[in-house]
């Protein structure tokens, strides 16, 4: 298995227009710059990532992966924007966890639409967990539109099982009938083969909600659940887990058009997976096909002055380090949120926070950063606003007043901030100036 450092090594080559190949065939060096029979041309893909309605916080692990993976080629997309062409620029749109209904409902018709187009001319989709079952085929209201796997869930029922623990993160209706959860946390996994993917192995990811599958003839079944470890944590009895999960699928593959959809239950862009992420690296580098990848990379904004770039960085870094003070005082405190159809505690607010903070270093290494005045400005304000929402939130909590409506809007306003954030990040490292100083 490559490591991060590698495939950021490879990506680098990627983008400076050398001419690597991935193999499939077991027993064969498996990136190499000479081509054989099982091989396939790489491409240094430009991927979306979905960020609008009905995204949760788990659209920052995806960041991450790609960060660590060096695919830096990377745009953040909201509903509007797969609405709106957004998706002819790309090659691999990526859609993580969060609320399947409020995703579908956002995107709509015309989002649905754009997708099919995006996939049957050769694009890449990847969903995990609600990613993965808004393209599951449906009867639901809105999902209908969606509907394009043919993919059954073993986890759907029409009465809930006995919970044995985290009622609040156990079930969620799905019509007359209800999605449950069994398990949460480490399962083991068994590769089942298909290329690129070597038979037989095993890795681990974190499941969150996702599904266990049952595959129609046409699609390709990747890896199933194989086992739980010592960290599965269990919602039902353990009989009944291992019924609903153990031998169904986990990953798979299915066609439309030129183009592949790839699902997964579990979490495999977890960043504290690296075998898992290791298999995603590889289904975008095999599946990146070459009538959809080569494009051009959006036109970037220009780099600010050495001296725009430090003071706004020095303005971001005072507010996020105060933010950050502030949300861990309320990480042990025993409250938390429904917001839409996910739970949301305050060890959340950090997830947005740490991933604007653990970035900036780099950043001021660099020297300029990519920015548009607007884009600055943007930043500043929600830096500025950022720190008053939570110091707000702490207060109420500490009062006892009612915090739902204020927390609701300060998870928006850590999603706007994250995006704005790490667009700007992105479209500055994917600058080959900036790599080469840094």
């Amino acid at each position: 298995m490559m490591g991060y450092d590698e495939y950021a090594a490879l990506n680098q080559r990627l983008m400076q227009g050398q001419r690597w190949y991935i193999s499939g065939r077991p027993g064969t060096e498996r990136i190499s710059r000479y081509r054989s029979d099982e091989s396939r041309l790489l491409y240094y893909p430009r991927i979306g990532v979905y960020t609008g309605s009905g995204a949760s916080h788990s659209w920052l692990w995806v960041a991450e992966m790609l960060d660590r993976m060096g695919f830096h080629d990377v745009a953040f997309l909201d509903a509007a924007g797969v609405q709106n062409g957004l998706l002819e620029g790309m090659d691999v749109l990526m859609v993580s966890g969060g609320d399947t209904f409020a995703a579908a409902n956002a995107l709509g018709p015309a989002g649905a639409l754009a997708i099919a187009h995006f996939v049957s001319r050769g694009g890449l989709y990847i969903g995990a967990c609600a990613g993965a079952y808004l393209v599951m085929n449906s009867s639901k209201p809105g999902l209908a539109d969606f509907n394009f796997t043919a993919v059954k869930i073993t986890n759907l029922s029409k009465s809930l099982p006995a919970c044995f623990q985290m009622p609040h993160k156990f079930s969620t209706s799905y019509g007359c009938d209800y999605i449950f959860h069994p398990v949460r946390e480490t399962v083991r996994l068994r590769i089942d083969g298909h290329l690129p993917f070597a038979p037989d192995e095993e890795l681990d990811a974190p499941l969150y909600g996702g599904a266990g599958m049952l595959a129609s003839r046409d699609v390709q079944v990747l890896a199933c659940y194989h086992a739980f470890t010592p960290d599965t944590a269990f919602l039902v009895d353990p009989g009944l887990a291992s019924e609903t999960l153990l031998g169904t699928a986990a990953a798979l593959r299915s066609p439309m058009g030129n183009g592949w959809f790839y699902l997964f239950g579990p979490h495999f862009e977890h960043p504290r997976y690296p075998a898992a992420n290791a298999f995603l690296a590889d289904a975008i580098f095999w599946d990146s096909q070459p009538n959809s990848a080569g494009r051009h990379t959006a036109e970037a904004p220009p780099l600010a002055s050495e001296a725009e770039s430090r003071r706004l960085l020095k303005d971001i870094k005072r507010e996020v380090s105060n933010a950050r003070i502030c949300a861990g005082g309320m990480e042990m405190l025993p409250i938390g949120w429904l917001i839409g159809a996910k739970y949301y505690e305050p060890e959340k607010i950090r997830y947005f926070l740490e991933a604007i903070w653990h970035r900036l270093q780099r950043l001021e290494k660099g020297g300029r950063v990519r920015c548009s005045d607007e884009q600055a400005q943007r930043l500043r304000r929600f830096s500025i606003a950022t720190t008053e929402r939570v110091r707000q939130l702490k207060q109420n909590i500490e009062s006892t007043e009612g915090t739902r409506d204020l927390a609701e809007s300060l998870f928006s306003l850590l999603q706007c901030y994250a995006v704005t954030f790490l667009e700007l990040y992105f479209q500055t490292l994917s600058n080959p100036t900036f790599n080469s100083r840094s």
